[in-house]
């Protein structure tokens, strides 16, 4: 066992300022829950890239704020995250005065961002799968659970399941096209007030 998993979390945010471990014990033990958080929020992998950024930015100037009489520490990082989100919309007004900070996409490879694409698109499939599900296929369906519980991109899930990268690209292909299908025939079968009328 690690021995920094025997450190609480309220242990490492007492640290955070004078210990750069403990940032990045922090860090390691929460940025999947974080990234997964945001990924069902932000539009693209560069908005994703700087909620995340910004979050840990706030986690280490702000560690010697946290109040357990308030909350977790995990509540406290969430709520963080939930901040950087909203302030996404009022920050591109007032874009200038954050280009001097490190912006997220900085720190991303091309291979980083594109898994950062693929976890938005599983999320955001999850989301509009719920009338669909019925008639996918078991493999679809592992493809979609490894990609969006464990955070996979299209290659690790297709290697976990023990297929080809181009055969989970195709799986994944076949699910949006499902759920394009289901939205087409939901707007057949369930048609606006107005478009009734025009007809």
């Amino acid at each position: 066992m690690n021995t920094d998993d025997l450190i609480s979390d309220e242990e490492l945010l007492g640290e955070l300022c004078n210990n750069a471990q403990a940032l990045s014990e922090f860090y390691r033990r929460h940025i999947e829950g974080v990234t997964r958080y945001l990924a069902r929020r932000c539009r693209n992998s560069d908005d994703l890239a700087d909620a995340i950024s910004e979050t840990f930015f706030v986690v280490l100037r702000s560690a010697h704020t946290f109040d357990p009489r308030r909350g977790t520490p995990t509540q406290w990082l969430y709520g963080i995250a939930r901040n950087e989100f909203a302030k996404q919309g009022h920050q591109r007004l007032r874009s200038a005065a954050l280009h001097s900070r490190v912006r997220g996409r900085t720190l991303l490879s091309e291979d980083d961002t594109n898994r950062l694409d693929e976890i938005i698109d599983a999320e955001k499939l999850v989301a509009q799968l719920e009338g669909a599900l019925e008639s996918i296929s078991e493999g679809e369906r592992d493809l979609l659970i490894s990609m969006v519980e464990n955070e996979y991109s299209i290659a690790q899930a297709s290697h976990g399941l023990g297929i080809s990268s181009a055969t989970g690209r195709k799986r994944l292909e076949r699910l949006r096209n499902r759920v394009a299908d289901h939205a087409l025939t939901s707007q057949v079968t369930h048609p606006t007030i107005k478009q009734s009328k025009e007809k």
